[in-house]
């Protein structure tokens, strides 16, 4: 469920994270896909990644100018960093630049992220006076942010932002 909807002015900031071309799967849930098991990579890796700003995970996406629903994009499951740090072996660092973004906070298990991406891509942008200003034509990334909000991806509790780069149309 969406519990908020706001636009903001986000600051560029760095993450260091793992990287996968990802080939969305309709036949699994959120929690069980391939996105899932990246993560459950990451988190055995996390702990070596150095100056990591508290607690703040990003799932960055990457899209293609031209890919409709169901095209692979690039996803990295991360974590924000302070300060220049070593990149671990198989890790990469990405510099994410500046943007306003509409941010979709949602609440609820995992498996209901999907409807955020629905919302967005199905209702909000053509009912807004806004368009889309992500992907690689632009160098922006949309992503899922995580903190202390998110404690598992069955609570009906947990909560996470899903940011959307936008511009005025």
């Amino acid at each position: 469920m969406i519990i908020e909807t706001k636009i903001v002015e986000k600051p560029a900031f760095t993450v260091i994270g793992m990287t996968e071309t990802i080939q969305p799967d309709s036949c699994k849930p959120p929690s069980e896909n391939a996105i899932a098991a990246l993560w459950g990579r990451f988190g055995m890796r996390m702990q070596e990644i150095q100056n990591q700003l508290g607690w703040r995970s990003y799932g960055l996406m990457l899209q293609k100018p031209d890919s409709g629903m169901g095209a692979p994009f690039d996803y990295t499951a991360g974590v924000q960093i302070t300060g220049e740090c070593e990149v671990p072996e198989g890790m990469e660092r990405i510099e994410v630049p500046a943007a306003r973004y509409i941010v979709l906070t949602m609440r609820g298990p995992l498996d209901s992220i999907n409807d955020v991406y629905k919302h967005f891509w199905g209702s909000w942008l053509r009912e807004n006076a806004y368009e889309y200003d992500g992907g690689t034509r632009t160098g922006k990334y949309e992503f899922e942010f995580y903190d202390q909000r998110y404690t598992s991806p069955n609570d009906p509790n947990s909560e996470i932002d899903v940011y959307f780069p936008i511009r005025a149309k």
